[in-house]
């Protein structure tokens, strides 16, 4: 059965069915006031998620953590006591440049997009 974004469903009218299609088109039910046929809901269509530019900065900040602050630590430790090689610091540097590709193009922030 088809639905649309505003129509009013009762529990037992195909409330399943309602439930299905929702999951499959970006919306979600809800419970609002019953009436004399009974429970009565209604589809809603559930806004995209925008992150805003703290949001975006945050998951560059987590993805850059997990993914190369480990190695700078150990960076940092090698260089300190005369460890860290030139072999060394081309790998950090070929890392640290995947990383920051990544970020860029999975988490860019809205100015780099236009």
């Amino acid at each position: 059965m088809t639905y649309h974004i505003g129509e009013i469903i009762y529990l037992d009218e195909n409330y399943s069915d309602a439930v299905a299609w929702c999951d499959e088109n970006n919306a979600t039910i809800d419970e609002i006031e019953p009436d004399e046929k009974g429970r009565k809901f209604q589809i809603v269509a559930i806004e995209p998620y925008i992150p805003t530019y703290e949001d975006i900065k945050q998951m560059r900040e987590e993805y850059r953590k997990t993914h190369i602050d480990s190695k700078t630590a150990e960076r940092t430790r090698r260089q300190a006591n005369g460890t860290w090689t030139e072999e060394d610091e081309q790998a950090y540097l070929a890392l640290d440049a995947e990383v920051t590709a990544w970020i860029e193009e999975n988490l860019p922030y809205p100015e780099e997009n236009d």
